[in-house]
């Protein structure tokens, strides 16, 4: 049923994960710009002038196929078993959308002269709660199955 727990969680994943594609990971303040890493590319600003973009968009595709997976799974409620394929599926790819993003914080955004340490922005603490919530999913997903097989060993 939709109604479950486990869809509300699934469906506050997927906005977590909206959030995590509109806003920045990490910015940093520069002596003479800025840098910015969100999950489409690396940004150093200079002057009010780009002066080094990397592009990263496969963290993009990664969270936007965790969003359309994580709505398909909403709708799987009559299988829970492959729900739960699905929701584990969702973690990986959620998993590895956030640990690229913070690979690239780490080694593209704090690397630039002057960087220094910077601020993670909401981005990168939505990416985290959509994979929290994900696995909060999961065990209500198991818990249901759990208590559906008790009650046909009852009859």
């Amino acid at each position: 049923m939709l109604q479950r727990i486990q869809s509300v969680l699934l469906l506050l994943s997927a906005i977590a994960l909206g959030v995590f594609l509109s806003t920045n990971l990490w910015t940093s303040q520069t002596a003479t710009g800025e840098v910015i890493v969100n999950p489409y590319h690396v940004l150093v600003t200079q002057g009010g002038l780009s002066s080094f973009s990397q592009d990263i968009f496969y963290i993009a595709v990664m969270a936007a196929l965790a969003i359309v997976l994580a709505i398909f799974t909403i709708f799987q409620y009559k299988n829970r078993i492959r729900q739960m394929l699905f929701v584990a599926l969702n973690s990986l790819l959620i998993g590895a959308a956030v640990a690229v993003g913070v690979y690239h914080v780490k080694y593209d955004g704090m690397s630039v002269e002057g960087a220094g340490e910077g601020n993670f922005d909401i981005g990168i603490y939505a990416g985290f709660a959509a994979l929290a919530l994900n696995w909060l999913a999961n065990r209500f997903i198991k818990k249901d199955e759990k208590l559906v097989k008790s009650a046909d060993r009852m009859r």
